[in-house]
């Protein structure tokens, strides 16, 4: 137990969990993306966010429910707390609002937990064929990988200090100490259009793994998706050397639990980029799949970790346009999706049943 002299200033971050794997597996699940991340700390716990190029971003959020402990304390509250007394009613006001950000070798952060990821993992693992099957039963990955007996403390003082990663096992502390840079200013968001999306799907997301792992197959550049009004209502095509590879839903309950489409939609995706969000699939029990009329999808994996607790991971993704298709009208895209402004919202509520929630997912 780290203790704190009164001159010393309290950690912005001091945080301790017992589910190791559970943090590795979303970890690794976002690094796809980007070899470097920014983590956000506040009231609520830690949102990872990585990108490529802004065409590809991924938003991870670890809720503070899954600590057994969790402490943020804005610099501003350090100071005044060293200096003045500060009112608790205005402390619990600033903090809900306030946040503290900066970024991180995700490559480096992902390897710092794999060893006693994998270790929690492997002591709780069944055969292929069973995982598999339970995977697909409801209740995804995630519900094997609360077990271990591992602690993990996570600390960061702020501003030019490194972040701390401590894991503890039967008596035995492996300290990691990764180096920070200041980020000034977080991701700037991918936005969809809120007034204009024309695709929501809502569908377990076993269906959506299995199509990722057949399109794989073909080797493909471009991944092609439709969403039409006839049977089938939502398509995943790609074509390459190997051949094609087409996967078709129908508004089968057991698969899609909520389709709305304005019209018959097309657009075209870059296969590698969008593939990225597949290990987070692999994690959700459910997705929701939402694409504006700028053809802009967000990929948001449900992902369920037992005790009725959730946690969201939300791929963003810019389309490329068909080189056979008139598509001069939207050239404006990607300046609108460096607009940052956006409403803060639940990720939950994106898998309701109203059409007009288009916002970013995560507080």
């Amino acid at each position: 137990m780290v203790s704190y002299s009164e001159d010393d200033a309290l950690p912005v971050l001091d945080a301790v969990s017992t589910s190791v794997s559970y943090i590795f597996r979303v970890l690794k699940a976002v690094s796809t993306v980007s070899p470097n991340a920014v983590i956000q700390i506040s009231a609520d716990g830690l949102k990872i966010s990585v990108e490529n190029s802004h065409t590809v971003q991924a938003h991870a959020f670890l809720n503070k429910a899954f600590f057994t402990s969790y402490t943020f304390t804005p610099p501003a509250r350090n100071r005044s707390s060293r200096n003045e007394s500060y009112a608790s009613t205005d402390a619990s006001q600033e903090d809900d609002d306030e946040t503290f950000s900066f970024s991180v070798s995700m490559k480096t952060l992902v390897n710092c937990f794999q060893i006693f990821g994998n270790e929690q993992e492997s002591g709780v693992q069944k055969s292929a064929a069973q995982s598999y099957a339970e995977t697909n039963e409801g209740g995804g990955m995630m519900r094997t990988l609360l077990g271990g007996s591992t602690v993990c403390k996570l600390r960061y003082d702020g501003t030019g200090s490194p972040f701390i990663v401590m894991f503890d096992e039967s008596g035995v502390t492996t300290t990691c100490e990764l180096q920070t840079s200041e980020c000034d200013d977080n991701i700037p968001d991918i936005l969809l259009e809120a007034d204009a999306i024309n695709t929501k799907i809502i569908m377990k997301a076993n269906y959506l793994n299995d199509a990722f792992r057949e399109l794989e197959s073909a080797d493909s550049a471009t991944v092609i998706v439709k969403s039409t009004l006839s049977p089938p209502t939502f398509v995943l095509l790609s074509r390459g050397e190997l051949g094609s590879v087409e996967c078709k839903y129908t508004r089968d309950r057991d698969v899609i639990e909520t389709f709305v489409s304005a019209e018959s939609v097309q657009n075209v995706y870059n296969f590698k980029l969008m593939m990225t969000a597949s290990e987070a699939i692999k994690l959700a029990t459910k997705i929701s799949w939402r694409t504006d009329e700028d053809g802009v999808t967000s990929i948001q994996c449900m992902c369920d970790v037992g005790d009725g607790r959730q946690t969201f991971i939300d791929f963003r993704c810019l389309p490329i346009y068909d080189e056979y298709e008139e598509r001069a009208e939207r050239t404006q895209t990607t300046t609108r999706s460096l607009n940052t402004e956006t409403t803060r919202r639940r990720g939950a509520d994106l898998f309701s049943e109203s059409d007009d929630d288009n916002d970013h997912s995560f507080d």
